[in-house]
């Protein structure tokens, strides 16, 4: 069986390297090359926006991030934009925050207190659904929904709006480069990432003939005619995952596009493992539809193809030197695969070789989302139950 198992991890990861995010042998970027890069896609020209955006924030308990959000959007220097930000009951003074800066600025917003979460909605759908009601009668063309922790380099939205234009795309969305300053998020975000990408690929869902669809919910530039007929939020009431859900909702309608940027940045700072662990087990469950049986399948095959190939070469005795040259193939081959992303974060060579043991955290916790979900009535977010 030893031999049986270390054939399919490197079969595995044959697939994974060349396949997963590909048809045969064609051109489309590998998930994990890290080349669908907007800077790399967007072609520049000195074409002015003159379409009226509005910025989009749902904010619980962001009275810490608003201050350099709202700042960096107002950097945009663009006339035609506003804000709109729902504060979703929070508990700290998000509303008074937000309300005092935005008078400070020449820049057309509005600060709205959220209605109180209705049963069978989630909260930042809940939200945003509230966002469209009050934008659906106003004459703008695009909506552009930003996390409250995002800080936008100048000129990143015009140039957006562009490539949406020069694509004739519905939806645009920027993966934003996470935070990666302390130790846990070096150890575990560069994987967050990383896994995103191998469950989306980028080049899939960019595809207008592939029914996979993604998006990055801190970036997510849309055209507003795509909640004209109908506000899409009330389809994905009760998700999580909100943004992944939109964009299959808005990819029915027409093209999308996603990719990483290094103009885009979330300033959310994870300063311990359970920070991240809470982050993680929110939405783990919900990925795998709440099946006990995809949670079994899935957490099966992490174990052959991140722990199965280091667990043979290390810890079982009397290997054949066949399987233990394949071993070291397969290791070589998931370290090349994580090294685009660990190079993207700037982050030293040694963590290369962590995605075995990072991959064995991912899985408590998936397994402590699934508990959560079954055992303890869901997973707590922002002092919320999910």
């Amino acid at each position: 069986m030893t031999g049986f198992f270390c054939l399919v991890a490197f079969l595995s990861w044959i697939y994974l390297l060349f396949f997963n995010s590909r048809k045969f042998f064609s051109y489309n970027e590998l998930f994990w090359s890290n080349m669908t890069i907007f800077e790399r896609f967007y072609k520049k020209n000195n074409n002015k926006n003159n379409q009226n955006i509005c910025v989009v924030i749902p904010a619980r308990n962001e009275e810490k991030n608003l201050p350099k959000t709202i700042n960096s959007i107002v950097r945009q220097n663009l006339n035609n934009i506003s804000i709109l930000i729902i504060d979703d009951n929070s508990s700290d003074k998000t509303h008074i925050v937000a309300s005092k800066l935005l008078k400070k600025k020449k820049i057309n917003h509005q600060v709205v207190k959220g209605k109180k979460l209705p049963n069978g909605w989630s909260g930042k759908v809940w939200a945003l659904k509230q966002a469209i009601d009050i934008l659906k009668n106003k004459q703008i063309e695009y909506y552009l929904f930003l996390d409250s922790d995002i800080i936008l380099k100048k000129g990143i939205v015009s140039e957006a709006v562009n490539f949406l234009s020069q694509r004739k795309l519905l939806m645009v969305s920027l993966m934003a480069k996470l935070n990666c300053t302390t130790s846990w998020e070096k150890f575990l975000i560069p994987a967050f990432v990383y896994f995103f990408q191998k469950i989306y690929p980028f080049s899939k869902v960019n595809d207008p003939n592939n029914s996979l669809a993604a998006a990055a919910g801190g970036f997510i530039l849309c055209k507003s005619e795509v909640f004209s007929k109908v506000n899409l939020y009330e389809k994905i009431k009760d998700k999580v995952i909100d943004d992944c859900n939109i964009a299959k909702k808005i990819k029915e309608k027409g093209n999308i596009w996603l990719g990483l940027t290094e103009k885009v940045c979330s300033r959310r700072c994870y300063k311990n493992l359970s920070e991240i662990w809470k982050m993680v087990s929110r939405t783990a469950y919900e990925q795998l539809r709440f099946s006990p049986l995809y949670l079994c399948l899935s957490i099966s095959g992490m174990c052959i193809i991140y722990l199965y190939p280091v667990l043979a070469l290390f810890f079982f005795e009397e290997i054949q030197i066949s399987l233990f040259l394949l071993n070291i193939l397969t290791i070589l081959i998931l370290v090349i695969s994580f090294r685009p992303t660990i190079n993207f974060y700037k982050l030293p060579y040694f963590y290369y070789f962590s995605l075995p043991i990072v991959s064995l955290i991912y899985m408590m916790m998936t397994l402590t989302s699934a508990f959560n979900f079954h055992f303890r009535k869901g997973n707590v977010w922002k002092g919320r139950k999910y």
